[in-house]
């Protein structure tokens, strides 16, 4: 028997639409852009933030974060109640750009450089809290909505909020610290800032502004004499690091003790010494009900013997230009 045309055209589309409908709901879904970080032109100041902090999207859509500071940083979804884990480690392990998050499992990055993207889609509604590894005080939100309800902004909203907090945060005192070419330092006073920053709130999270400098890159001073560095930034840690850098950052090398007040210490004998602080870090926020931090180490004494000029870096941070000389005179 032959079909009349018409019958036929309709059965097609109906055959059509049949496959049809279960994607049909995806092309609708949103795809949205965020940022990760902003610098300073000399990179001096990093803005440890997520640009904007918080977001409302729908079911089904995915934020792409760009990095945009040479200071790398994560981007992790913990599930509830997950301990923190290290940003070496991961889940353990990493997740690929375009993964799902809807809480079950942890989904994060590893450090990611300035210019990389990465995509996270969210399939199902939630309040999902959006932290980096590396960073303390740095932290976000994420509101998926179910499609009934409608979106507060949108994408353009979210653009120009970006570049109020980008401008916001790089605005933000905080000491200033010398230009790489600055003249020598040469007062009495043997105290070096190390870096220093703030802690800012939103409704959204957490940002930290931090200075990767030091407050004098060139000291001068005599033999005999001993320089101070401490670290006041609240979160980021600074190493104080003399020749070769360790494999391992966060320990002291063997050659430092520790001063009675909790400052440690370094007698450094030649230019060749190999010397390194360890971490310098201030001890995170205690909270009710957990156990108390100890005093966190923030100071590095080193005392010179001989005269020469000791250049040294900060091993995390160096790249970011976060280097300094001690130039011991007779």
């Amino acid at each position: 028997m032959t079909v009349p045309r018409p019958l036929q055209l309709s059965w097609l589309c109906r055959f059509l639409l049949l496959f049809a409908l279960p994607a049909f709901p995806y092309s609708l879904f949103a795809q949205w852009q965020a940022t990760v970080g902003a610098q300073s032109k000399d990179k001096a100041q990093q803005v440890l933030a997520f640009l904007p902090n918080e977001m409302w999207i729908h079911a089904g859509d995915s934020i792409t974060w760009k990095v945009a500071t040479d200071e790398p940083h994560t981007i992790t979804f913990l599930k509830a109640g997950q301990v923190r884990p290290p940003y070496q480690a991961g889940c353990p392990g990493f997740s690929v750009s375009g993964a799902a998050f809807d809480g079950s499992t942890c989904v994060t990055t590893g450090p990611l450089p300035n210019g990389q993207f990465f995509t996270v889609t969210f399939p199902n509604p939630g309040n999902y809290k959006l932290v980096c590894l590396i960073h303390q005080n740095m932290t976000g939100v994420v509101h998926v909505l179910d499609w009934s309800q409608p979106l507060p902004y949108d994408q353009a909203f979210y653009d120009v909020e970006a570049a109020k907090q980008r401008v916001a945060l790089l605005s933000v005192h905080t000491p200033q610290c010398d230009h790489p070419n600055a003249a020598p330092d040469l007062s009495h006073s043997n105290q070096i800032s190390a870096g220093a920053g703030q802690i800012v709130a939103t409704p959204g999270g957490s940002d930290t502004v931090s200075v990767m400098r030091f407050e004098q890159t060139a000291k001068v001073i005599h033999i005999g004499e001993t320089v101070e560095w401490s670290n006041a930034d609240p979160v980021t840690p600074h190493t104080i690091t003399f020749g070769t850098e360790p494999a391992n950052p966060i320990p002291p090398s063997t050659n430092v003790i520790l001063d009675a007040d909790g400052a440690r210490h370094a007698t450094i004998n030649s230019t060749a010494d190999n010397v390194h602080s360890g971490f310098l870090l201030a001890a995170p926020q205690d909270q009710t009900g957990l156990p108390q931090t100890p005093a966190g180490v923030t100071r590095f004494r080193a005392t010179f013997t001989h005269a020469g000029v000791y250049p040294y870096i900060c091993v995390l941070h160096d790249d970011l230009g976060m280097v300094g000389k001690v130039i011991v005179e007779p």
